[in-house]
């Protein structure tokens, strides 16, 4: 016998919403943007912005062209269709600048970006996962999950019990850590 119903259990356990606290950002890799966005919110740009591939119409109801920013020296332009590799874009002007001499300098600069998990943010993305144009964000950004059929669901979305974990732990951690400040405080006077 199961102690929660099924509708109960699927309602704390279901991933429903964003929480910052937990957000890695994972939408806001790779956006492709209007052309012409960053131009009008040029004063919120969060990452210094590098380059931009226009990829035209992100979507066929689209009556306007994209463009997916580098937030990263070197982007990805495309994918191999024969070998499934990534294919790299770097400007002259930003090998000079990083000094990139060979081929095997750039793949050196790839396995850094790979081995230390930096992704292509989008340039108005913060430090601490929050968008910096929320209130005027473009449809790709307001449309992120809200159709069962697109592949836009978040992996990191949180469930009702998630947030109630981490806001628990979150306490108890606040009050260990203002004992310790207490104590730090007593012993030292």
């Amino acid at each position: 016998m199961k102690i929660i119903p099924n509708k109960i259990n699927n309602y704390i356990n279901t991933p429903t919403k964003c929480f910052i606290p937990k957000c890695k950002a994972h939408c806001c890799i790779d956006a492709p943007l209007p052309e012409g966005f960053i131009e009008r919110f040029q004063s919120r740009i969060q990452r210094t912005v590098y380059g931009g591939l226009n990829i035209g119409k992100n979507d066929p109801k689209d009556t306007y062209n994209s463009i997916v920013y580098s937030t990263r020296p070197i982007q990805i332009v495309g994918i191999d269709r024969n070998t499934g590799e990534k294919l790299y874009g770097i400007s002259k002007d930003m090998m000079k600048k990083l000094e990139l001499k060979s081929m095997e300098d750039i793949k050196k600069l790839v396995q850094y970006y790979d081995d230390n998990d930096i992704k292509n943010y989008c340039p108005f993305i913060t430090d601490y996962a929050r968008c910096g144009v929320y209130e005027h964000r473009p449809d790709i950004c307001r449309e992120f999950g809200t159709s069962m059929a697109k592949v836009d669901r978040c992996p990191e979305k949180s469930s009702r019990l998630d947030i109630l974990k981490f806001y628990i732990k979150d306490f108890f951690n606040s009050v260990k850590n203002s004992f310790k400040y207490n104590k730090q405080n007593k012993s030292s006077k």
